[in-house]
């Protein structure tokens, strides 16, 4: 029987890699899109930057060309701004929304037609924080929940071609994301110390956060389930927040928020 084949962005690392090892234990062939690579030599590396539509479809044209299909797709590739957003630069913000948002739908758009011959499975890596805005991530918090309405509009586009567009939310989770995110030089006095404190309560949640691998445990049972759901919160403590939030008020839920992180 041929291989199965994954393609995955932001492979070399955290959340990306977990699953990328995950599928090639378990006799998937793994493609690595990402900009410096460096995972181990079972994981095939293609050098590809998700804001480059270029880069994009030559790294889907090369999957296609060395082995002719794809059969699951994950959109994994991202990072984080830490900081107030009236202090975030708009460079960094546009990047923010680049690689987050637009980068995840330029894979997304490049891998469907391949996705449609195997009736296979698309998933992106999106965030908790896309569901429950977190203050001081606020760019952040936009461009998961843009990406998860993005998606459940997709997965009902593709259903009837036989593919699934889904997404993973995890919460915090112990990677390098932590130490990578991009922390904003210039919020202005008025917020005083909010911006550190509540920032690093955060990271000290992410780091005690769970193993990626428990991310990566569910995108392959997304990738194999018969009928998934559309979405899934990674935990219980997390799907059972996510409830509550969803039952009651706003006002309550974003206040209770702010408590916690401002």
């Amino acid at each position: 029987m041929d291989r199965k084949i994954m393609v995955i962005s932001g492979g070399s690392s955290g959340i990306g890699l977990a699953t990328a090892l995950f599928f090639s234990e378990r006799g998937f062939k793994v493609y690595d899109l990402s900009r410096h690579g460096g995972a181990p030599e079972e994981i095939s590396h293609i050098p590809c930057d998700v804001s480059s539509e270029e880069q994009v479809q030559a790294a889907i044209n090369q999957v296609l060309t060395e082995v002719g299909r794809i059969n699951v797709c994950v959109v994994n590739a991202g990072f984080g701004i830490a900081g107030s957003l009236e202090g975030t630069k708009d460079r960094d913000a546009k990047r923010q929304l680049e690689i987050n948002l637009h980068g995840a739908l330029r894979l997304a758009k490049a891998a469907l037609p391949a996705l449609r011959e195997t009736k296979g499975r698309l998933i992106a890596v999106s965030s908790v924080a896309g569901n429950i805005a977190i203050p001081y991530q606020s760019w952040y918090s936009a461009s998961k929940a843009a990406l998860q309405s993005a998606f459940l509009a997709l997965d009902n586009e593709a259903r009837d071609t036989g593919v699934r567009a889904l997404t993973v939310l995890p919460g915090d989770t112990a990677t390098s994301f932590t130490d990578n995110r991009v922390h904003n030089q210039s919020d202005p006095n008025c917020y005083g110390s909010k911006v550190r404190s509540s920032v690093g309560k955060m990271e000290a949640d992410e780091r005690q956060g769970k193993p990626p691998i428990t991310v990566a445990k569910v995108i392959w049972s997304l990738a194999h389930r018969k009928n998934p759901p559309p979405q899934t919160v990674v935990g219980f403590s997390y799907k059972f927040l996510i409830l509550l939030f969803k039952l009651f008020p706003l006002r309550l839920t974003n206040w209770i928020v702010g408590k916690l992180y401002s």
